[in-house]
């Protein structure tokens, strides 16, 4: 990235820009969005807020913000000119498996910031993978140039971090911000669940699947451990998609193969309400990352099926070892899982200690923010 000669600017700077992945329908990054908005307006009350999104009217109407598109650079720019401070994150922005654009895109923005003046946090992020070595080298300049300080949502990050060579900014780890959310009241609960079918009284078996390589292939395997969940300990499916407009179809190919009906959630939900449905869940098994957020977050067991690298990189983080990658998914190691984690019914201690040691370290990413505020 080329270099250009800093511009004088505008010392009277007011305002906070957040940009991640917001807008696009995914009910994990719209809690990590509610939950870092929650930490600002404690931090800064007062302060103006922008958040950058794929979705502008929605991110508004949903969080009550000012909202700008992510894409439109000029607005961009305007904004981040008069910011006190630039807040990246949360989630896996930095990585270059899914889209090699979007890695692009966050480190021109975290550039941009620095450029015009901004203090640059990379908020409660995960880190990685960044498989291409040019994709690394360019990471770490832009890291050790433009960013004042980043928060990580778990170690693993930490040693991408190291394996690029990060080592200008300061560098803390934390937790993910999601794990801070309160669910609705149980009155809303129940009258949600009775809107989706659901008795407020049944006991039920939580899954948030997604589509994924080899994932057509493991649906038998699922819904065999569906049908053992049920027989076993009378517990009824219940598909809770935290991406909406994909996830459905994921549930979908293993109710073709069940041969029967359940509850599939195919409309987004209010933050606190799908916190609350996870809480009725007897366990919780979960391709999606803020699946098992969500569910560790309500003290539910949880079993973790991994296709990316940042669902193990959780789970380890946490102390749990309920995990397996999904190319090795059988119906016998599914059972398996499920038996040790319904144990745990009786006995959540461990997980409660667990969430409780992250909850603690969660507060790093609000005392950075507030220690690059007091620097402006």
């Amino acid at each position: 990235m080329s270099s250009y000669p800093e511009k004088k600017l505008n010392t009277a700077r007011s305002g906070i820009v957040i940009c991640g992945s917001y807008g696009l329908g995914n009910a994990g990054d719209e809690s990590i969005l509610k939950a870092i908005l929650q930490e600002v307006r404690e931090a800064a009350p007062g302060e103006e807020i922008t958040v950058l999104s794929r979705n502008p009217a929605e991110t508004t109407a949903r969080h009550g913000v000012p909202a700008a598109h992510m894409f439109n650079l000029p607005a961009l720019r305007r904004l981040l000119r008069r910011a006190r401070l630039y807040i990246n994150g949360g989630g896996s922005l930095i990585q270059d498996v899914t889209s090699r654009r979007s890695l692009w895109y966050y480190l021109y923005t975290l550039r941009t910031a620095k450029r015009l003046g901004c203090k640059v946090l990379m908020y409660g992020c995960g880190i990685g993978p960044v498989i291409r070595p040019h994709d690394a080298a360019v990471t770490r300049r832009v890291l050790n140039r433009y960013v004042d300080a980043i928060t990580l949502r778990e170690d693993s990050s930490l040693g991408e971090l190291t394996r690029f060579g990060v080592t200008e900014p300061e560098i803390i780890l934390s937790a993910d911000p999601a794990l801070t959310l309160r669910r609705a009241s149980e009155e809303e609960i129940d009258a949600l669940m009775t809107r989706c079918g659901l008795d407020p009284r049944g006991a039920y078996l939580g899954l948030c699947l997604r589509s994924w390589p080899g994932f057509e292939q493991k649906a038998p395997a699922f819904a065999a451990m569906i049908r053992y969940a049920e027989e076993q300990y009378g517990l009824r499916p219940v598909f809770l998609t935290i991406n909406h407009r994909s996830d459905g179809a994921a549930a979908d190919m293993v109710l073709r193969v069940l041969g029967q009906e359940a509850c599939v959630l195919r409309k987004p939900l209010e933050t606190e309400l799908m916190l609350g449905l996870f809480s009725r869940m007897q366990a919780i098994v979960s391709m999606r990352l803020h699946g098992l957020i969500f569910a560790a977050g309500q003290g539910v067991p949880l079993v973790g099926v991994v296709y990316d690298p940042k669902v193990s990189s959780f789970l380890s983080y946490m102390g749990q070892d309920l995990y397996e990658d999904l190319s090795d998914v059988t119906e016998d190691s599914l059972r398996q899982k499920l038996d040790r984690a319904l144990a745990l019914r009786q006995d959540r201690t461990a997980l409660e200690q667990a969430v409780s040691r992250l909850r603690q370290l969660e507060e790093h990413n609000s005392a950075a923010m507030r220690k690059l505020l007091s620097e402006t």
